[in-house]
């Protein structure tokens, strides 16, 4: 719908906390926002690799029944931007004086 409204394409980049440990002779991993969500591998990176997988066929389901996002401290999405060759892209953080004088209540 905003891909319509904006008249160009649009991605967005999901940052999502995740934590690995040693399980006996393998590894366990979790994502927090994804209650419920835990794999094992044999390594560290082969548990983070089925996290990965276990996380998009999560989010899969999540847009299949119209179901929000786990928006929070562990899950968050930013809208990618097309950057112009030569142009500079950065972020900042802005302090604001309190919550309520941001129209968030």
């Amino acid at each position: 719908m905003f891909d319509k409204l904006l008249g160009k394409k649009h991605e967005l980049a999901l940052r999502v906390s995740y934590a690995v440990e040693e399980d006996g002779e393998c590894f366990h991993a979790f994502a927090p926002a994804f209650k419920g969500l835990h794999v094992d591998g044999k390594t560290r990176e082969e548990a983070v690799s089925n996290l990965v997988e276990a996380v998009v066929v999560y989010l899969n389901s999540l847009s299949q029944n119209s179901d929000p996002l786990p928006i929070g401290p562990d899950f968050a999405v930013h809208e990618v931007v097309q950057v112009p060759q030569g142009a500079f892209l950065g972020s900042m953080t802005v302090q604001w004086p309190s919550l309520q004088m941001s129209g968030i209540s």
